[in-house]
């Protein structure tokens, strides 16, 4: 494993030496394999085309968020998969509403509701919207729900889809419209909206240049 000086990197007396990232030059063209290739090249997608998604595609993302790791396989999480066109807009526009987190230069290539004046829609117009639930008071829940999109968003990277995580979930399905599509769509009782998974055919797969931050691991 490549090991970092060991010259501390921190201010303030941290306890531990070298910390650092590793000194790699790993890329997209570089990974040694398909799967690495695809989690390095995957960007969050905000710009979606009008086009459905195909099905067999939309039923392969499902499996794999499925098959996810869970903790004590109880396999928690349960998912609504939303192609309405209408549930989608209704749901987008409330959790835009419910944004109250102030401005954040989030991406000029890809604009989220952060920091994009004038946008009404959360889902960012979507085919498809996925919402994943946990039982209430499921203590391993942000574990389950994080690897499972996280799965999700890969494997439709990886099916030449784009995908973008949204938050906001239980608070838009605890509005009465929310409610009403909980009912209608038959969710059972005693299960919380932790996270959207919204999925399409990109209009752009354009992003902003970035670089790792520095110090992000610390080496025994």
């Amino acid at each position: 494993m490549n090991q970092p000086d060991e010259q501390s990197t921190l201010i303030e007396g941290f306890p531990r030496k070298g910390i650092g990232n590793p000194p790699s030059a790993l890329t997209v063209t570089t990974a040694p394999n398909e799967t690495i290739r695809t989690l390095l090249g995957r960007r969050t997608i905000r710009r979606f085309k009008d086009d459905p998604v195909d099905p067999q595609s939309l039923d392969a993302i499902v499996e794999v968020g499925l098959r996810s790791a869970n903790a004590g396989g109880c396999q928690a999480p349960i998912f609504l998969v939303s192609q309405d066109a209408e549930t989608n807009r209704m749901l987008g526009a409330i959790s835009n509403g419910l944004y109250d987190e102030g401005y954040y230069p989030v991406s000029s290539a890809q604009p989220s509701t952060a920091c994009m004046v004038g946008l009404t829609d959360a889902f960012y117009g979507a085919p498809v919207v996925i919402t994943v639930f946990t039982p209430e008071g499921w203590i391993y829940g942000p574990f389950d729900v994080g690897v499972c999109v996280a799965n999700m968003m890969n494997a439709a990277w990886s099916l030449g889809l784009g995908s973008c995580v949204v938050s906001r979930a239980g608070r838009t399905f605890a509005t009465e419209a929310g409610r009403d599509v909980l009912e209608r769509a038959g969710i059972p009782d005693g299960y919380e909206a932790q996270l959207h998974l919204v999925i399409g055919v990109p209009e752009s797969t354009e992003a902003d240049p970035y670089e790792l931050y520095p110090n992000r691991v610390a080496w025994l």
